[in-house]
């Protein structure tokens, strides 16, 4: 046991002692988050922003971008485009390993213990289609993701599959592990993309607290998979690996990435926030582009690079109706919870400018792979 679970154990007795009842309480400081567990689903998410753009500071912009890796291209500007990987395989979805079918409509597989949720459109089930992964954290479901992103229906609705795996139990709830669940999350994207004809140049990875952590790893160790990702409430120097964007880990090729993490954030710093800010613009030589948009609660901030590549940041001032939580929360997210000292709801309680969700496609949609 390391010295940082000592206050760890010491804050679940006094939750506990606080009559929390069943709660899954992972508290301050124990970077990755908690969620509920119970299920249910969104049910407004609001107005959705249509075509490229459509929310202030989503703007893929010119320049070059050299990817060496497998499956991937090399832009050299416009009208200039060689894709030095496989070719895309227009053919109709079928069928392979732990995924069984390929019909439009919402699926539940599951693949080396993991269960997926696979959101399918009718339009998806002929192949062709872009894909997000949306990845919870510590002790939520993909159902709980669901409900805070409501990217289900937003993926479908522009042509994406969308796909929203749960990690194993652990003593709090469901909680990733880096070493036994990073390679078989990868695994069935792959299979994923084989088995629905997935357009490799819109594939995208999102992910909130841990979700968020295994989105930088994803991005650190496989960048050239992805057109863009989008991690939230997850940061290098804690108790999970993520990017450190140093001289020995970064990732391969540049990518559009949108961050998003809340100043009063009670479980991941905000601190260590602003860090994996400070390392993604120097490990990228970027410089600033813009304020997107800001008030006395958030800033949202664009920077971009030589080659033209985008990194987004917005810091945020709103938090959970939990003070456990604090700022750990989705912005535009209805699941808002009911008790000051549980963990019963991830929206931010407050009316918010943007919504996560909506905000995190509109990015994905505006930054296909150049």
């Amino acid at each position: 046991m390391t010295n940082r679970s000592l206050p760890v154990l010491g804050l679940l007795a006094a939750v506990a002692a606080l009559g929390c009842g069943d709660d899954d309480v992972v508290p301050p400081g124990v970077d990755g988050g908690v969620a509920p567990m119970d299920g249910g689903m969104r049910t407004d998410a609001g107005p959705t922003p249509a075509g490229d753009g459509a929310v202030p500071g989503v703007d893929a912009g010119p320049g070059t971008m050299t990817d060496a890796g497998p499956g991937t291209m090399t832009d050299a500007g416009p009208g200039t485009t060689t894709d030095a990987g496989p070719a895309f395989d227009a053919g109709p979805p079928a069928p392979e390993g732990c995924i069984t079918s390929v019909a439009a409509g919402h699926h539940m597989f599951t693949c080396d213990e993991l269960v997926y949720d696979v959101e399918v459109s009718a339009s998806c089930a002929a192949g062709g289609c872009g894909l997000i992964f949306d990845v919870h954290g510590a002790t939520m479901t993909a159902t709980v993701e669901d409900r805070n992103t409501d990217l289900r229906a937003l993926g479908s609705a522009r042509g994406y599959i969308v796909v929203q795996p749960t990690a194993p139990p652990g003593t709090l709830g469901p909680s990733w592990d880096p070493a036994r669940d990073d390679p078989k999350v990868l695994a069935f994207l792959e299979l994923t993309m084989r088995a629905y004809r997935v357009n490799p140049d819109r594939v995208h990875f999102t992910g909130f607290s841990q979700g968020g952590y295994m989105t930088w790893r994803m991005l650190c160790a496989h960048a050239e998979l992805f057109a863009s990702v989008a991690p939230a409430a997850a940061c290098t120097g804690t108790l999970f690996p993520a990017c450190a964007f140093s001289a020995t880990e970064r990732p391969a090729v540049e990518v559009p990435v949108l961050y998003m993490h809340g100043r009063g954030d009670n479980i991941v710093a905000f601190s260590c926030g602003q860090g994996q800010r400070d390392a993604v613009v120097a490990g990228w030589s970027m410089t600033t582009d813009s304020v997107v948009s800001m008030d006395a609660d958030h800033t949202w901030t664009r920077w971009r690079s030589a080659g033209g590549n985008t990194f987004e940041f917005i810091e945020h001032g709103y938090e959970a109706y939990s003070r456990i939580l604090g700022g750990h929360c989705f912005p535009g997210s209805p699941d808002i919870g009911t008790s000051r000292f549980g963990t019963s709801g991830f929206g931010c309680d407050a009316t918010t400018p943007f919504d996560w969700g909506e905000t995190v496609i509109a990015f994905f949609e505006a930054h296909p792979r150049r």
